[in-house]
C-alpha cells in the first residue's frame, strides 16, 4: 500500500520545510507532493531543497482547493493524505494507520486525533473541541485497541453540528476519494469541511485514538478570519444538504444547520454596523436556506434608519445584561 502526502503551499517558504520534515520522517515511506500555488516568495525553492524526496509542483494561484486537486491528480499512492505547510505530523502514528488500512479493508477512510494550538498556549487534542466534550459518544464499535469504526448516522449527526475530522490528519483510499469526488473549487477554506461531509455520509469511516498531526493556530491562516470561515461553512453546509445519500432526517438536520450558519455569517455584517451588507447577507440567507423568522426579522431591521438600529441593539443588549 503506498501512501502520498499532498501539501499545498502559498507563500509558505517559513514552514514549509518543517512540514516535508516532519511527513519524511514519519515512519511510512511516502511520495510528497508540494504544490506551490503561485507563491511570491521562495516556498518552491524550500521544499526543492530536499531533492528527489519531494514532488514540487508550481501553479498560478488558485486557492486550497485547486492545489489540494492537482496534487492528487498528480500522486500515485493508493492512499492519499493532505497536510497543510505551516503543520506537521507527529512520527509513528502515520505508520500505524496505513497499517491498520492494511489490516481493514473494508475501512474507507480513516482520521486520527490532532493536536491543536501553537507553542506560547500549548497543544490539547482537537476532539475536546470538535466534539464539545461527547466525542467519546462515537467511539462505540471497537476494531482494535485505539482504533474505533464508527457509526455513519452517529457521524452524519455530529458532523452536521461540527467538523468532526481534521483533514491534516485523516487518510482517504484513492477509490474513495474518486467515487466521492474531490476538493469543491468554489469553496475557499470551507472545502476541506464540505469533502469530510461527503466522506462521512458516503463511506465506512474509522477514528484512531492517537495525535497524528499538530495543527497550528495562529494569525495568519485561514481559519483567523472568522468572516470569511462563517461564509465557507455556510456554502459547505449548503452543498451537504443536497446530497442525494441522506436520509429525510439527515437532510432535515443539514438544512437546519445551513440556515443556522447563513444566519450566523449575516448577522455579522450586522453587529459590525455593515448595514447593507447585513441586507444583502440576510437577503440571501432567505432565499438559498430558506423561511427564518428571525433572518427575515433582522433583514427588516437592517433596512431602518440608523437611529432605529441602534436603539434596537440598545434594547437587546439591556435585555440581555
Amino acid at each position: 500500500m503506498k501512501l502520498s502526502v499532498v501539501i499545498p503551499a502559498y507563500n509558505r517558504e517559513r514552514t514549509v520545510g518543517r512540514t516535508v520534515e516532519s511527513v519524511l520522517a514519519c515512519g511510512v515511506p511516502a511520495e510528497v507532493v508540494v504544490v506551490d500555488d503561485g507563491s511570491k516568495d521562495g516556498t518552491a525553492d524550500a521544499a526543492r531543497a530536499f531533492g528527489p524526496a519531494v514532488n514540487v509542483v508550481r501553479q498560478a494561484n488558485g486557492g486550497p482547493a485547486v492545489a489540494r486537486n492537482t496534487g492528487a491528480a498528480v500522486a500515485a499512492g493508493d492512499v492519499l493524505a493532505f497536510l497543510d505547510s505551516d503543520d506537521e505530523w507527529l512520527p509513528g502514528v502515520a505508520a500505524d494507520a496505513v497499517a491498520a488500512l492494511e489490516r481493514h479493508p473494508e475501512v474507507d477512510v480513516l482520521f486520527c486525533e490532532t493536536l491543536c494550538g501553537n507553542p506560547a498556549d500549548g497543544y490539547r487534542p482537537l476532539s475536546e473541541t470538535t466534539g464539545r466534550g461527547r466525542f467519546g459518544e462515537l467511539l462505540t464499535h471497537p476494531l482494535e485497541p485505539d482504533l474505533f469504526a464508527l457509526d455513519r448516522t452517529a457521524l452524519v449527526r455530529a458532523m452536521t453540528d461540527r467538523n468532526q475530522m481534521f483533514l491534516g490528519s485523516t487518510f482517504v483510499r484513492r477509490a474513495a476519494l474518486a467515487a466521492s469526488g474531490l476538493f469543491d473549487p468554489g469553496l475557499f477554506g470551507g472545502e476541506d469541511y464540505e469533502l469530510c461531509l461527503r466522506l462521512a455520509a458516503r463511506h465506512r469511516v474509522a477514528f484512531l485514538a492517537r495525535p497524528l498531526a499538530r495543527y497550528e493556530k495562529h494569525p495568519g491562516g485561514l481559519s483567523a478570519d472568522p468572516d470569511r470561515m462563517a461564509r465557507e461553512f455556510a456554502l459547505a453546509m449548503r452543498r451537504f444538504a443536497r446530497l442525494p445519500e441522506l436520509t429525510r432526517d439527515e437532510r432535515r438536520r443539514a438544512a437546519a444547520a445551513h440556515r443556522r450558519l447563513s444566519f450566523e455569517y449575516a448577522y455579522r455584517a450586522y453587529d459590525r454596523g455593515d448595514l447593507p451588507e447585513a441586507r444583502a447577507r440576510f437577503a440571501g440567507a432567505l432565499r438559498h436556506a430558506g423561511a427564518s423568522p428571525k433572518a427575515a426579522a433582522y433583514w427588516l431591521l437592517s433596512r431602518m434608519p440608523r437611529p432605529v438600529v441602534r436603539a434596537a441593539r440598545a434594547l437587546k443588549q439591556g435585555a440581555g445584561a
